[in-house]
């Protein structure tokens, strides 16, 4: 939220941050802890937008599993020190980080027909690096909300979307 210019193929929405999102938080007296974009961290930042067929592979998981107990060690720390970990952002329709939508390649649909967002359907479930992220989370008591916050795609797809994620902000 605060970094948004991890997304590929320039699908970045905001020139900065999600300014809507922050400006809800900061009213709601809710701090942030930026996670590093996994994608990136594993990719780089020049990648294309892919679904999160081509993300739920074993190595890639496991990728994820280790970058994910790194940010847990530091959210126990901030535990530790009196904070509460309330909720979990993430980007919606991403492979790694989405956290009620996902996006998969439609049915039936050639490898070399695959185009990004013509050729994906938008699908309950978590990404990839959010269910390792959360199977740890909760194998350490730390219980969030998990917030999704829609991107250009999922704006198109489902308009009402962006209104639940602030509504959902300000219940925190």
């Amino acid at each position: 939220m605060l970094n948004v210019h991890s997304l590929e193929d320039n699908l970045a929405e905001y020139p900065g941050l999600e300014e809507e999102i922050v400006q809800m938080a900061i009213k709601q007296g809710v701090g942030f802890v930026q996670l590093r974009c996994p994608e990136t961290r594993l990719h780089g930042i020049e990648r294309q937008p892919m679904p999160k067929d081509s993300y739920d592979k074993p190595h890639i998981r496991e990728n994820y599993r280790n970058q994910a107990k790194a940010e847990v060690d530091q959210l126990k720390e901030f535990v530790k020190n009196g904070a509460e970990i309330v909720a979990v952002i993430g980007a919606e329709a991403s492979p790694s980080c989405g956290i009620h939508y996902v996006a998969r390649w439609k049915p039936g649909t050639e490898p070399k027909d695959r185009k990004w967002p013509d050729t994906v359907d938008f699908v309950e479930g978590r990404g990839v690096y959010m269910e390792e992220l959360e199977s740890l989370l909760t194998s350490e008591g730390i219980k969030p909300v998990w917030i999704g916050v829609p991107g250009v795609s999922m704006k198109k797809a489902f308009p009402r979307l962006f209104d639940e994620t602030l509504r959902k902000i300000k219940a925190l």
